[in-house]
C-alpha cells in the first residue's frame, strides 16, 4: 500500500528527506510546499526547479490549509522550514506530521538553536525526530542522533552534520513509520528550554569577553549566517574566523593593554585583538590600524 505524503520545507536536510522519500517505492507525494525563490533565508534550495513533482512557493504553508485537505495525506513532512504550523493543519494527515529539530529534545526548543549551541560552548548536541503537536518543537519523540561538536568546529560544519543525522533518521525509522510501528516517547513540558530569535545585537563583538566566548560567537554565527561584527570608524565590520592565541611572549607583551586593542597586522592580513583575558587572532576583508582601539 502507497502513502499519500505531502513535503514542507527547503534547504539541504529538507532535500534530503524530500529525495529519500521519491526513491520511496512505497510513497506518493502529491506537491511540495517550499520556499519562493526570492525568499531570504540561509542555504535556500530552489526546489520549484524540479520536474519530478508539482511545487508550490509559499513560505507560509498555513494559506495552503485547504489544498492539503484535499490531498488527504497519511503524513506531512516537515525538514528545513522555520515557520510555525496551525494545529489544524497538523492534525490534516492521518498517520501524524513529522518533523526535525537540530537539538536533543526537550532541551533547546525554539531558534537559533545551533547557534546557541556553538556559543555557549556545547560539545554535543542531537538532532530529534519527532512528531508535531500543537506547541513548537513540544511533540512525541521518535527518535534522536546525536554528534559531536567539536572545539574548531563553525556553524557550516554542524549544519552538514545535521544533514548527516537527517538521512540517517529517515533511513532508520521511515520504514518503522511507514508500519506504523515506529517508537513514540512523549516530551514533559515540565523539562527543557526555549531559544528565542537571534537579532543583530547578538551578533556584536563585545571584546571586553574571554577569548573563547568571542570565538564561540565568531563561529556560531559564521557563513551561512551573518556574522559576528565589530564597529570601526562607523563601519560593521565582519568577522568570519577567528583563533585563540596562545604564545607567552605576545600574552606578556599585552597584558597591560585594553581589551578591544589592535596589536599587529600579520602576513596574512589577519589581525591580533586584545581580549579580557588574552588575544584572539580574527581574518576579516578591512584594513584596520595597529594600535588603534575597537
Amino acid at each position: 500500500m502507497r502513502l499519500s505524503i505531502v513535503f514542507i520545507g527547503g534547504k539541504p536536510n529538507g532535500k534530503i528527506v524530500l529525495e529519500y522519500l521519491l526513491k520511496n517505492k512505497y510513497v506518493e507525494i502529491p506537491f511540495v510546499i517550499t520556499y519562493p525563490e526570492d525568499y531570504d533565508t540561509p542555504r535556500n534550495i530552489r526546489l520549484n526547479k524540479d520536474k519530478r513533482f508539482k511545487t508550490i512557493c509559499e513560505s507560509d504553508a498555513n494559506k495552503l490549509t485547504a489544498e492539503i485537505k484535499e490531498a488527504k495525506p497519511d503524513f506531512i513532512f516537515v525538514a528545513g522550514w522555520s515557520g510555525l504550523l496551525s494545529e489544524e493543519l497538523i492534525k490534516i494527515p492521518t498517520k501524524g506530521t513529522v518533523g526535525f529539530h537540530p537539538s536533543k529534545l526537550p532541551s533547546d526548543r525554539g531558534r537559533s538553536v545551533l547557534a546557541w549551541q556553538i556559543e555557549e560552548g556545547y560539545r554535543d548536541s542531537a538532532l530529534t525526530m519527532f512528531y508535531y503537536n500543537e506547541f513548537p518543537d513540544c511533540g512525541d519523540i521518535i527518535a534522536q542522533e546525536m554528534f559531536k561538536i567539536s572545539y574548531n568546529d563553525y556553524v557550516s560544519d554542524i549544519m552538514n552534520k545535521v544533514d548527516n543525522a537527517t538521512y540517517n533518521l529517515m533511513r532508520a525509522y521511515f520504514p518503522l513509520l511507514r508500519q506504523g510501528i515506529a517508537p513514540r516517547k512523549p516530551q514533559d513540558m515540565n523539562e527543557g528550554n526555549f531559544r528565542r530569535l537571534r537579532n543583530d545585537r547578538d551578533s556584536l563583538i563585545n571584546w571586553d569577553s574571554n577569548t573563547e566566548e568571542i570565538y564561540n560567537k565568531i563561529r556560531a554565527i559564521s557563513k551561512p549566517y551573518p556574522g559576528a561584527f565589530f564597529i570601526y570608524e562607523n563601519t560593521k565590520v565582519k568577522v568570519w574566523e577567528s583563533d585563540i592565541i596562545s604564545d607567552l611572549c605576545i600574552e606578556s607583551l599585552s597584558q597591560n593593554l585594553k581589551p578591544g586593542k589592535v596589536i599587529s597586522r600579520l602576513y596574512d592580513n589577519s589581525y591580533l585583538i586584545k581580549c579580557r583575558d588574552g588575544i584572539l587572532k580574527i581574518y576579516i576583508d578591512e584594513d584596520i590600524k595597529p594600535g588603534n582601539e575597537l
